[in-house]
């Protein structure tokens, strides 16, 4: 099925697969991406950044929780710096979308993994969160955190989350985040 005409490469993708992908992986798997690109994966921060840079992109993140309501937010423009600058997410402005906006927070973070500590945080954030992601102190958004199916309330920030959609105590049920250039018209 077609996401809002089309045209999008999707660099990211979770759901409720066995066996599940684990996403608390190291730089050099993040580096170099990895899963199955019929289920689960990240398609690899070498190329997102080699893609990201050839043009001006925009981004779009769905996002489904165990109870089947579906959400999206929508970003005007989406860059990933290369490794030197330990793939730093550029970000434009929240456009459109009904998961609201927790990944402005993040705009200007390196990217962090468990093996490697770029955030703005006293602890290390990916494995405070058993994710990888551009942590900040440490994140409203953690989409390659752990799969931990639904409601969580005793652990704060675990999980699969999108805090303005279900909040830091749920972990959703799929992500896919995808690219498009912001000139194509469906």
């Amino acid at each position: 099925m077609e996401t809002d005409g089309g045209g999008w490469t999707v660099f990211q993708k979770r759901g409720d697969f066995t066996p599940q992908e684990d996403f608390y992986r190291t730089w050099l798997e993040y580096k170099r991406g990895f899963g199955d690109l019929h289920q689960q994966f990240w398609l690899g921060n070498d190329r997102l950044s080699m893609l990201s840079n050839q043009d001006l992109y925009q981004l779009r993140v769905d996002m489904e929780d165990f109870d089947g309501q579906k959400r999206f937010a929508h970003y005007y423009s989406f860059r990933v710096s290369n490794e030197q600058d330990k793939y730093r997410l550029s970000l434009g402005s929240y456009t459109k979308g009904d998961a609201g906006d927790s990944l402005t927070f993040h705009n200007g973070m390196l990217f962090s993994t468990k093996d490697q500590d770029n955030d703005r945080d006293s602890r290390v954030c990916a494995q405070t969160f058993n994710g990888a992601w551009w942590y900040n102190s440490c994140h409203r958004a953690n989409l390659n955190g752990g799969y931990l199916r639904g409601a969580h309330p005793n652990i704060l920030g675990a999980g699969m989350t999108w805090e303005s959609f279900r909040g830091q105590y749920y972990s959703l049920k799929t992500s896919e985040m995808k690219i498009r250039p912001v000139w194509f018209k469906p």
